[in-house]
């Protein structure tokens, strides 16, 4: 599965590759450019999802929104990595830069339940 993802507030661009098999996203993968946030979160979730299910990479995609909307730390949830740009939520202006890639994740993955249900 593919799809192509424009930050709307700064004009970054992507294309987010996943390879889902029996509800496990096998591989994940970019291409894109943008500034150093959003592609860094980008190389972060692809790691972070890889052999992950539909359901666990919907409480990835919640927990990274708390923490950069809300500044909420989650506690169930290892976002490993992710958790680098826990300083993005004090610089609201680029919130969207580091939630790019999980919005692309919301677009690719729409048409499947075990993600959606969750959110």
């Amino acid at each position: 599965m593919k799809v192509h993802y424009k930050n709307p507030t700064c004009g970054d661009v992507m294309n987010l590759y996943l390879q889902v098999d029996n509800g496990t996203i096998k591989k994940a993968a970019f291409r894109g450019e943008g500034c150093s946030i959003s592609m860094a979160s980008a190389s972060m979730m692809t790691e972070l999802l890889k052999n992950k299910t539909l359901t666990e990479a919907a409480s990835y995609r919640k927990a990274m929104e708390n923490l950069i909307r809300r500044g909420h730390i989650p506690e169930s949830i290892d976002l490993g990595d992710s958790m680098a740009l826990q300083g993005v939520h004090a610089l609201r202006a680029r919130h969207n830069c580091a939630l790019m890639t999980w919005q692309a994740l919301d677009r690719v993955l729409k048409d499947h339940q075990e993600y959606t249900n969750f959110l």
